[in-house]
């Protein structure tokens, strides 16, 4: 093909390539002319001297532009495509555009052969300053990109590890010396990651989370290694300071890491594994190392990895495997069923019946937990029809998580629920689990009291586990506490925890609250939680262990 032709043909390939998305620069080099040819947008934004340009001219001036810290990794991959040893490359590096700024970009290019010599060399130069797929503090990728490799990864069978390194108290930066010395402090913090990333890609995600992400050879023993060694060389260099505004300000760091050689456990379950690592790390603040998931490689490691993967498909899967529970709750003036609570169970073939303690915590970290909170909602719901139907003033306690009082469209996906199960508002009683204090104590406030303006009573699940649980009863709207079983344990032995419960009981009744105790497992237990303090109601295995419906149906006899 003539040189004129070339240029005329490649003209109309690149408005092909970088019409589809703005920041992509297409590219071709025929080492059969030793000519270079450059799209006009590449040429523009980077300053090139020309469009067309000779191999090597065009090759030394590139590298030219490239940070100093991502040059070496480029002329080492450029090597090795020549001679042979990779037909494609997939590098992310920065590289000066002709304003004199560094932006990240990313190269995804082919080498074409004949007899093993390089013939054409052709891709396309994507530009993430462009894009929404770069942080525009720090330039890293985001989210996006990491989830689209760990998704490449998975396709191509191949092993890997990510890391999620996250900032102590950052906030103090940024009250102590403002947001712009925040960001700069974010972007210096992003440059040490970059220096100690061992041939990992770093990215930027929400908040002041960073994470790496590097992908190994089937049987590298590096995998189940990677990881610790960096982050002690990030830590480390924080420790030491950065320089903010003429003073030296020590940094903290925490992180979580996951590895995997199954390419059958999705990119989603990974990611939620490495924040719940992650937030693990966080909770241990005596703990200076990195907090990886499955450190020991023991089996029973790998295979909650795959438990979990499993239980996320199946609630992909319209939570086919899950199933509800019942529990019979008491009341203690008139010793009959007043209400039940409503508990999570799942079942996989590989792995039997499975307790929602094994695998709440670590689902509360993925945004697919509120389609399985809406279908719990749904389905005790439906099962309490068939006893309101007896007993019309017969409430089902239903469990909330703070996923889901934290999402905005809660209140609408409630509201569309109860109003298609056709059960009367007046029928369910909420109760708020014990991490939802997590959440604002205000946005806890307003959540309440939508459930209550719906018709809806409210309830403290695990009463009396800890401090803030009082402060909860005095803050939120509440209409009923359940004392947690760990409370009432040894009551009768334990003068302080009597003197507290009948604190906690008269509390509520000035308040307007009923009171349940849970964990009831003696006749014994009864009567003396009945004689010494006015509770409203009682649950426990002294009544019945959780059963399913059916069961339950059977079984209200000797409960009326």
């Amino acid at each position: 093909m003539e040189s004129n032709l070339k240029i005329k043909y490649f003209d109309e390939l690149f408005k092909v390539f970088t019409n589809q998305k703005e920041g992509w620069y297409a590219f071709y080099s025929d080492y059969t002319t030793g000519k270079v040819w450059w799209c006009e947008e590449i040429v523009d934004y980077l300053g090139i001297p020309g469009r067309e340009m000779d191999e090597a001219e065009a090759l030394s001036y590139y590298i030219s532009l490239i940070h100093p810290d991502d040059r070496e990794a480029f002329i080492q991959e450029s090597i090795r495509m020549k001679a042979g040893e990779i037909d494609e490359l997939d590098l992310l590096y920065r590289i000066m555009n002709k304003e004199g700024k560094y932006v990240t970009v990313s190269t995804y290019s082919k080498m074409l052969r004949e007899d093993g010599e390089p013939v054409f060399y052709a891709g396309v130069v994507v530009n993430y300053e462009k894009s929404n797929l770069i942080d525009a503090t720090t330039g890293l990728h985001t989210t996006t990109m990491m989830m689209e490799k760990m998704n490449r990864y998975n396709a191509e069978g191949k092993p890997y590890f990510i890391m999620l390194l996250s900032i102590r108290d950052f906030a103090s930066v940024n009250n102590n010396y403002g947001y712009m010395e925040g960001n700069r402090a974010l972007r210096m913090i992003a440059d040490i990651m970059l220096l100690n990333r061992n041939g990992a890609d770093v990215y930027k995600l929400e908040g002041t989370k960073f994470a790496m992400l590097k992908s190994f050879e089937m049987g590298d023993e590096e995998l189940k290694i990677f990881g610790s060694r960096e982050f002690d060389n990030i830590r480390n260099r924080l420790l030491k300071g950065i320089e903010i505004k003429g003073r030296n300000v020590v940094i903290d760091v925490f992180g979580g890491g996951v590895y995997t050689d199954d390419s059958t456990i999705m990119p989603d379950t990974v990611y939620t594994s490495v924040l719940f690592a992650l937030a693990k790390a966080k909770e241990n603040t005596s703990n200076t190392t990195l907090n990886v998931f499955n450190q020991t490689l023991l089996v029973r490691d790998s295979q909650r990895l795959s438990l979990y993967n499993a239980i996320r498909e199946s609630i992909m899967d319209e939570c086919q495997g899950f199933f509800m529970v019942y529990q019979p709750i008491i009341g203690r003036g008139s010793g009959k069923l007043v209400s039940m609570e409503a508990l999570l169970r799942w079942y996989g073939d590989e792995y039997g019946q499975i307790f929602p303690g094994t695998f709440i915590e670590w689902l509360e970290k993925d945004p697919i937990f509120f389609d399985l909170g809406s279908w719990i909602i749904r389905q005790a719901l439906e099962d309490a029809k068939k006893i309101i139907k007896v007993i019309p003033d017969f409430k089902v306690n239903i469990n909330l998580a703070y996923p889901q009082l934290g999402r905005d469209d809660f209140e609408q996906e409630l509201k569309k629920i109860v109003d298609a199960s056709g059960v009367n508002p007046k029928n369910i009683r909420l109760e708020l689990t014990e991490r939802c204090k997590l959440l604002d104590i205000n946005l806890l406030r307003q959540k309440l009291k939508f459930i209550q303006d719906m018709g809806m009573q409210t309830s403290l699940d695990d009463f009396g586990t800890g401090y803030s649980s009082i402060n909860l009863l005095f803050d939120l709207p509440v209409n009923q506490i359940k004392i947690d079983r760990s409370f009432i344990q040894d009551i009768d032995k334990e003068e302080p925890k009597r003197v507290m419960l009948k604190a906690i009981v008269d509390c509520a009744r000035i308040l307007g609250a009923h009171v349940c105790v849970e964990g009831l497992e003696t006749r014994e237990m009864v009567d003396y939680v009945c004689d010494n303090f006015d509770i409203t109601s009682m649950q426990g295995y002294y009544y019945s262990k959780p059963i399913m419906l059916e069961e339950f149906l059977d079984n209200m006899h000797k409960w009326m």
